[in-house]
């Protein structure tokens, strides 16, 4: 990326060596947190430590205006008009990925990605985008945006474009939410066949499950024409927004059984 620096972690023997020469790698992308970026209030140490043991190697870097890269975001859109922090991040999540495979002990088959709240809404965008990521986690990242309307109870589209400036020009569509011309059903479509598992908790204050659960199905849709209906999965936690020890050894369980190949092979078709 643009002289972008990052955090790798792997499995190592005594030497610190790599363990073997085609690792399997997360990214891992954070939540809000402007201040600390991705070593954030949930233990980051032990998020690391519990991948690596599952036998991936753990990347993960601070996004555009979080933590050390707080001051790149300040004035972003004096210097990019007609651009978003949102594009930003997919960008940069394609440079980690350009950095990684070109590692001789990364496996490039092997890139998954992996995020909570705002890191798992970037994940998504970005998988969509590139087909060279082979999987992905979302926990807690989106609800579908022609349906997160006013009544919903939640902060609507205008997290996005508003609270957060991540999407400045979605924020036309407010009141108007039907009109935006795509939803979070054809971006998981887009990633289809690749392994996909959305963590949704019951009481996410930011979510309507319902719609969650029914964007999911019209994904799964186009999973089915690949013959790979079982490679997209919704765990739904009775809990509230937040990557919870039982989330995070869903994700860990759930990556174990792609490195195992109890799941479907994650190479990019």
């Amino acid at each position: 990326g643009d002289q972008l620096f990052g955090y790798l972690y792997f499995p190592a023997d005594d030497k610190g060596k790599p363990l073997n020469a085609s690792l399997p790698v997360v990214i891992y992308l954070h939540e809000y947190d402007y201040s600390k970026g991705f070593n954030s209030y949930h233990q980051v140490e032990s998020l690391i430590r519990s991948v690596v043991e599952s036998g991936f190697a753990f990347f993960s870097y601070d996004m555009i205006g979080f933590g050390n890269r707080i001051e790149e975001g300040t004035r972003f859109y004096d210097r990019y008009p007609h651009w978003s922090k949102m594009g930003k991040m997919i960008t940069d999540v394609i440079g980690a990925v350009d950095a990684l495979s070109n590692l001789d002990f990364i496996d490039g088959s092997k890139i998954l990605v992996a995020g909570y709240s705002l890191g798992a809404n970037v994940g998504l965008y970005a998988a969509a985008m590139d087909e060279r990521i082979a999987g992905v986690v979302s926990v807690a990242g989106f609800t579908p945006m022609r349906t997160n309307t006013a009544d919903k109870g939640t902060e609507g589209i205008k997290a996005l474009s508003h609270l957060h400036g991540l999407i400045p020009r979605l924020g036309f569509f407010a009141g108007h939410e039907s009109r935006i011309p795509y939803d979070y059903h054809e971006i998981l479509a887009c990633i289809a066949p690749r392994p996909m598992l959305i963590i949704a908790p019951s009481m996410d204050k930011d979510a309507d499950l319902n719609d969650v659960s029914k964007c999911v199905g019209e994904a799964a849709k186009v999973y089915n024409l690949y013959g790979n209906k079982d490679k997209i999965e919704l765990f739904i936690p009775e809990d509230y927004n937040r990557y919870s020890e039982e989330m995070r050894e869903k994700t860990f369980t759930w990556l174990q059984n792609i490195l195992t190949k109890q799941n479907p092979e994650i190479s990019v078709p």
